[in-house]
């Protein structure tokens, strides 16, 4: 090994690894020029691939080829191909039919084959124009080959294409099937509890009409009616609210699931017995006591009383329905 030689390897001893640096050590060995292995070292290939290069300098490969593998993106199988189709007589121009990147070794090497043949059937005709023909019949075998490739790859990806798009379009419409249906339902449910609040209202309004008229008969015939003066009536109002209001925490105290602090909270309140009548339809309802305690703050009016109670039955009843 010559000065420059042992020079060279000393620099590239700290720039590869191990068996990158075996190879270039086998190179020199070998003697292959310098130049040519500093050509193979500057294309930044791994081992494998340093490995076949030099392996096509051992088969004294021109100089277009060299520079074709060094800046190439092949790898160690593929450039096997290349420089075994190379060493058994096939011409560069022939080699790069086959040499794609996108193509498999496996694939390369039938190719290589099939135009190792053509060649050696060129080879024993000594008509000019039969090989030129094989020649060319040898390329267009080629140049089909890969069109049926790329057109089956195509039809796969066209067929996969059209069953994700169908599967993608029937969930949708199955998505927005279900929707539809559970919004129809809901609406369906609305409108019964609308229906039998309706119902409830015409009820309350009926009884008292008929406690009205109860009350009228029961005075005696020919006795009139004996109004309170004026200055009683708002007394005898606030006995009788006080009094129904009494009647009213009483059947809330009598309620099993009532607990002790939810009654505590009611009578702290203060409210009126249009209020209670409120809170006990709550009760009734079903509502739970943080519901009731909800519609109680604040001691709002019983007609917004009644509309919070009935939002809260809506949004239990959605609930349930989801």
């Amino acid at each position: 090994m010559t000065v420059e030689e042992q020079r060279y390897l000393d620099e590239c001893s700290k720039l590869l690894n191990k068996e990158q640096l075996d190879i270039v050590t086998m190179a020199i060995d070998y003697g292959i020029s310098l130049a040519s292995i500093r050509q193979v070292v500057k294309s930044n290939k791994n081992a494998a691939c340093m490995k076949e290069i030099i392996f096509s300098l051992m088969e004294n490969v021109r100089q277009e080829v060299v520079d074709f593998l060094c800046e190439s993106d092949f790898n160690q199988y593929q450039m096997k191909e290349i420089v075994e189709g190379l060493r058994v007589g096939l011409t560069l121009e022939q080699v790069k039919a086959y040499a794609v990147n996108d193509m498999s070794a496996n694939r390369m090497k039938k190719m290589r084959i099939q135009l190792m043949q053509n060649h050696q059937g060129r080879m024993a005709d000594a008509g000019g124009d039969n090989e030129v023909r094989a020649y060319i019949k040898s390329l267009m075998e080629v140049m089909e080959s890969s069109i049926q490739q790329f057109r089956e790859s195509n039809e796969r990806f066209d067929t996969l294409s059209s069953l994700v798009k169908e599967h993608v379009v029937e969930e949708k419409n199955r998505e927005i099937q279900d929707l539809y249906e559970n919004l129809k339902y809901k609406d369906t449910k609305i409108r019964e509890l609308q229906e039998k609040l309706s119902e409830r209202d015409k009820q309350i309004a009926d009884m008292e009409a008929k406690k009205a008229i109860k009350t009228r008969e029961s005075v005696p015939a020919g006795q009139p009616q004996v109004e309170p003066p004026k200055f009683l009536e708002s007394e005898l109002a606030n006995e009788e609210a006080q009094s129904l209001k009494k009647r009213m925490l009483g059947w809330l105290l009598s309620g099993k699931d009532m607990q002790k602090d939810m009654l505590e909270k009611i009578m702290a309140a203060d409210l009126s017995a249009e209020q209670l009548e409120e809170v006990r339809k709550c009760i009734e309802s079903g509502l739970k006591e943080k519901e009731i305690s909800r519609v109680i703050k604040n001691s709002p009016t019983p007609d917004r009383m009644k509309k919070m109670r009935e939002i809260l039955l809506l949004m239990t009843q959605r609930k349930a329905g989801e």
